[in-house]
């Protein structure tokens, strides 16, 4: 069963790859966060995060903070994320 859970989130990250790779990240209320460089995934803890960039500064967001994705991504709505991303702090949950 473990396996066949290790294959969903390979499956899933690699997806979410195609789908934000490139992508401007912002907060509902448009300050942007950066561009997505990439996709880390932790297959032993089924725990997938964007990679994000914003004038060299990296951070990692996990997936289950985007709200929306059309033209950019959209997080939800949390104050520390984005005090933390605007300060040039590493957001790592």
């Amino acid at each position: 069963m473990k396996i066949l859970r290790m294959l969903k989130t390979l499956i899933t990250a690699k997806g979410m790859l195609v789908l934000l790779l490139g992508r401007e990240v912002t907060m509902p209320d448009g300050a942007s966060l950066g561009v997505v460089i990439g996709i880390k995934k932790e297959l032993s803890q089924d725990k997938i995060w964007m990679m994000v960039d914003k004038q060299g500064q990296e951070m990692m967001i996990p997936i289950e903070q985007i709200a929306s994705v059309t033209n950019k991504v959209v997080l939800f709505g949390d104050s520390s994320l984005a005090n933390s991303a605007m300060n040039g702090g590493q957001c790592v949950f």
